[in-house]
């Protein structure tokens, strides 16, 4: 099996690769990207003189793997697509990241987080088929490295990568203490749950679930008119989205891009997937400081001061 240290050094070496590729040297003469050499996917009895199981892939195909960056994560059952970034590669850190504040006494779950540090924790948010039965395909997770957030999002190409994204899932998940949601005690959790007995995967998820939805409804719902991820993310984070998918049109997609194989639609999600696991951080900074007194000026959305 691939172990975690073996797909860091793999995703580290598809970062270097992209700073490579915006670089004018790194340009041919066509105007085509020249990428170092293709790293195989050391699988269980897997021939090193065969063709690599995992490797760069050309610009001339037509596949999620030709917008995002990636390899695979396999085992001896099968593979599944992986797409890694640093927060700080698309945003300005901030000094606040990597820090929680003093929650308030009377959250017992963020006073264990803050008090175990950040960095004992992995956030998780899923994408699905939208039905009881239908897969997970997309699981997004971040974690705190010491220095930036690794986001990282595990992407089934067809339903039959299901079982691999939850074996490379339970995998990545081991060794954190806490996890933490949104809404994922009544959905994420037990949803993967379901499917890992579907597909004889052990899902040790962390001993210790945070979900943010149920401790943002006590501290707010009394001056937010609804306590949905993104109603907190405007008013609580001041974060606006741009080029988001509505998430109820993203089962749709995913099962168009099965169908038809086109990837270019499916690509807002995996943006969609990636601003949820980030407000999901802001707001638990949020949590974790004193109340503050809401303000609403005219004409402007209620702000938490």
């Amino acid at each position: 099996m691939l172990d975690n240290a073996k797909l860091r050094e793999r995703l580290s070496a598809i970062t270097r690769a992209r700073r490579f590729a915006r670089d004018e040297s790194a340009i041919d003469r066509e105007g085509a990207p020249r990428f170092p050499p293709a790293v195989p996917c050391e699988a269980d009895g897997h021939d090193p003189g065969a063709a690599p199981l995992w490797s760069w892939q050309s610009t001339a195909r037509t596949g999620v793997e030709s917008f995002l960056a990636g390899g695979e994560w396999c085992d001896e059952l099968g593979a599944v697509y992986v797409h890694e970034r640093l927060r700080s590669e698309i945003e300005k850190p901030k000094p606040h990241w990597g820090r929680l504040g003093e929650p308030p006494e009377t959250e017992p779950d963020l006073l264990a987080l803050a008090a175990a540090g950040i960095s004992r924790a992995i956030f998780l948010d899923l994408e699905t088929g939208g039905l009881a039965s239908s897969p997970v395909f997309l699981a997004g997770t971040m974690r705190w490295n010491g220095e930036t957030f690794v986001l990282r999002q595990y992407f089934a190409r067809h339903y039959g990568e299901e079982g691999a994204l939850l074996r490379a899932l339970a995998e990545e998940a081991r060794g954190y203490e806490f996890l933490v949601t949104f809404n994922g005690k009544s959905y994420d959790a037990p949803f993967l749950k379901g499917r890992a007995v579907t597909h004889g995967v052990r899902l040790d998820l962390p001993p210790f679930h945070v979900d943010l939805l149920h401790i943002a409804r006590r501290r707010w719902r009394a001056d937010l008119p609804d306590c949905r991820l993104q109603t907190l993310e405007r008013h609580v984070c001041r974060r606006w989205r741009s080029g988001d998918v509505p998430s109820d049109e993203v089962p749709g997609l995913y099962h168009d891009f099965v169908r038809d194989g086109d990837p270019w639609r499916l690509i807002p999600v995996f943006h969609h997937n990636l601003l949820d696991v980030i407000a999901m951080g802001e707001i638990l900074q949020a949590l974790c400081t004193p109340p503050r007194v809401p303000r609403r000026a005219p004409g402007v959305p209620l702000r938490i001061e």
